[in-house]
């Protein structure tokens, strides 16, 4: 049965691999990549207005494009509270200074803090002993950072239940945790109850006496936009395929530290561009949608927005493909949403054998873990595509352009312009 559902589709795939073999241009998508990383988009984040900066690059790209915009002049303005890190964030360790995002990391939402602490270690398996815990509790700590050696703990062996021991009678200042091997960050849209700061293994010298801490933690409510392009089918112009990627990332920890986001998800936002520039240039019987997101990374925001406030009917929405870390693909793709549409994952099965694409097509059932969510929940055909491989860069200072390949961004390209002729030649 599926050879010959195979053999039936061969035609349409064939018609489409006739064209141009690799319609995408590479050299495009890396340049777009290399601006959306630069240092003056601010990490696309809340410092600096990063992410509005990074909103009129792609709008500009849009009507380079020639696409018709949609909102108020490409824009859909949405807005939402955010605790944000635009000057110190300044540590020292007896005099030594420690580098955020390279040598130390703060928990989301960090509190601001100023001032000179004492240190001390802790051991976790004192956390475990009821009369041990109770004496910690008794100390007058509330200038006192502590320790936490998670490791040894019997049953305070994950960093969120390690936070309750300052809701639990425990009155030190903050906590800090040296086990951490890779300084991963996000945001937040209130502040966290305490400071906790990780720093990276052989930062913190079991010894030092004090540690002088200068965060200054800002809070806004910050007006930020969706950006939208649109080409105009000429024979289902009331049927779309929709292309997303949200374009948000980090932005700045203190003035130094900033977090570039190259695959996540500067490589989204770029092979979306390309798409934009490829069916610009080959108009579409179907109508397409580009959708660029704000506020993914503080909790899927402008996605969510626009599905409750959306600029097309959503019922005309014949498939949406959300595009988030686009920039390997040695080990495959993984396509979420894959068991809550199965057979929509084996046409794109089909397209990716046809086309001897990519290593593998893993299915992925339904998360709440990138933009396509909030559409999958309301009856739209939705699904999340990123690339797996050999990059382990992800929210922190390292996921920089420079470290990418693209390795099988051509063939990733083809693969989705495929399944989404595919899905409307039916």
């Amino acid at each position: 049965m599926r050879l010959r559902k195979l053999l039936l589709l061969a035609p349409i795939l064939f018609i489409n691999l006739a064209e141009p073999i690799f319609a995408q241009d590479i050299g495009y998508a890396r340049s777009c990549i290399k601006t959306l990383c630069s240092d003056n988009f601010y990490g696309r984040g809340y410092v600096n207005n990063g992410d509005k900066i990074a909103a009129q690059f792609i709008k500009d790209e849009f009507i380079h494009h020639k696409l018709t915009g949609l909102g108020e002049n490409y824009f859909q303005h949405l807005g939402y509270p955010v605790i944000y890190y635009p000057e110190r964030v300044d540590i020292e360790l007896d005099g030594q200074t420690a580098f955020a995002g390279h040598d130390f990391i703060l928990n989301p939402g960090c509190p601001k803090v100023n001032g000179t602490f004492k240190v001390l270690h802790v051991d976790s398996s004192m956390l475990d002993n009821n009369s041990e815990f109770e004496k910690l509790s008794k100390r007058n700590l509330k200038n006192t950072f502590l320790v936490v050696d998670e490791v040894k703990g019997k049953n305070l062996l994950h960093q969120d239940r390690a936070k309750l021991i300052l809701s639990n009678g425990i009155k030190a200042k903050g906590l800090i945790f040296k086990n951490n091997a890779t300084l991963i960050w996000s945001p937040a849209m209130e502040f966290a109850t305490f400071p906790i700061i990780y720093f990276k293994k052989g930062i913190l010298p079991q010894l030092v006496l004090k540690m002088t801490v200068k965060i200054d933690a800002n809070f806004k409510v910050h007006g930020t936009q969706n950006v939208l392009g649109m080409i105009k089918g000429k024979v289902q112009p009331d049927s779309f395929i929709v292309f997303t990627a949200h374009y948000d990332h980090l932005g700045m920890l203190g003035k130094e530290a900033m977090f570039p986001g190259a695959n996540d998800n500067a490589s989204g936002v770029a092979m979306m561009l390309d798409l934009a520039r490829h069916y610009a240039k080959n108009p579409p019987p179907y109508s397409v949608l580009f959708i660029a997101f704000a506020g993914e990374e503080i909790g899927l925001i402008g996605s969510y927005y626009f599905v409750e406030n959306p600029l097309i009917p959503l019922k005309k929405i014949s498939l949406l493909i959300n595009m988030d870390l686009m920039a390997t693909g040695d080990e495959g793709l993984t396509a979420v949403n894959a068991t809550v549409f199965p057979d929509l994952f084996e046409n794109l099965k089909m397209c990716n054998t046809l086309g001897n694409y990519l290593p593998n097509i893993a299915p992925r059932g339904k998360a709440q873990n990138s933009d396509h969510y909030y559409f999958s929940e309301a009856g739209v055909p939705a699904f999340f595509f990123y690339l797996r491989g050999n990059y382990h860069h992800y929210h922190d200072v390292d996921d920089t352009y420079e470290e990418l390949t693209l390795s099988k961004y051509k063939e990733a390209f083809q693969l989705i312009l495929d399944f989404a002729n595919m899905r409307m030649s039916k």
